[in-house]
């Protein structure tokens, strides 16, 4: 039922998520026909973007709550697709501030690896991997927009916290990752057990680093912009 051709023919339902109100109420206030719906205490908005169908929620802060949402999705909405949206901390020295990145694959920082391994989901590997057609638009999406800041393609890492840079080098040694933040693996996670092909798109809020909650709260704003318009020309591939 969810194996269906991104920008094909078949009736799509496409799910966004974004932790916070900044990364995707402004997504959110340009859907028409727009209803509120509630369960499990997040508000999730269903009507439609350039004519295709759409479900957004702000599903708040941490993996658990993005993965309570994107099951959400699923289950009562019967989305296709996942995106989900927002900011991120950057870890490769490449980055800067927002700058996007478009995961090709995602894994848990904090989770050990046998986890997903030995046990449900029984995984290859601790690598969730998006879904090639999702991503393969959106980098060609990116490379038409002329945007103002860069947009690279590669790993993210998921975790609970802020992390100091004692634990940077450490991450940056164990997944050489684009970037880190505490949403992608649980929509991944959820996504993989279900089926349903999902794309993470997220620009960075700052450097993963002591002070990644200062910067965090004065970029959030500004920088969410940059993965959001991504995200909506992708969707507009669906009508």
């Amino acid at each position: 039922m969810h194996n269906k051709a991104f920008g094909g023919k078949n009736k799509v339902r496409i799910g966004i998520i974004g932790p916070t109100e900044r990364e995707i109420m402004p997504f959110v206030n340009k859907i028409d026909s727009r209803e509120t719906i509630r369960h499990a205490k997040i508000d999730f908005y269903s009507g439609k973007f350039e004519n295709v169908d759409v479900v957004a929620a702000f599903s708040g802060v941490c993996k658990v709550n993005a993965a309570i949402a994107t099951q959400i999705m699923i289950d009562r909405f019967d989305v296709t697709h996942i995106i989900l949206t927002g900011v991120a901390g950057a870890l490769d020295e490449s980055l800067q501030i927002g700058d996007t990145v478009i995961a090709n694959e995602i894994a848990y920082h904090d989770v050990a690896r046998e986890i997903l391994t030995e046990y449900h989901p029984w995984m290859e590997d601790i690598y969730f991997k998006s879904d090639m057609k999702m991503l393969n638009d959106a980098s060609l999406i990116a490379g038409s927009l002329n945007l103002k800041n860069k947009c690279f393609i590669g790993r993210i890492i998921t975790g609970e916290a802020f992390i100091t840079e004692n634990e940077r080098y450490k991450l940056i040694q164990d997944f050489e990752p684009l970037c880190v933040d505490m949403e992608s693996a649980g929509v991944a996670h959820v996504c993989y057990a279900n089926n349903v092909p999902f794309l993470v798109i997220r620009s960075i809020s700052d450097f993963a680093n002591e002070d990644g909650p200062e910067s965090f709260e004065n970029n959030i704003g500004n920088v969410s912009f940059n993965s959001l318009h991504i995200v909506e020309e992708l969707i507009k591939k669906y009508a």
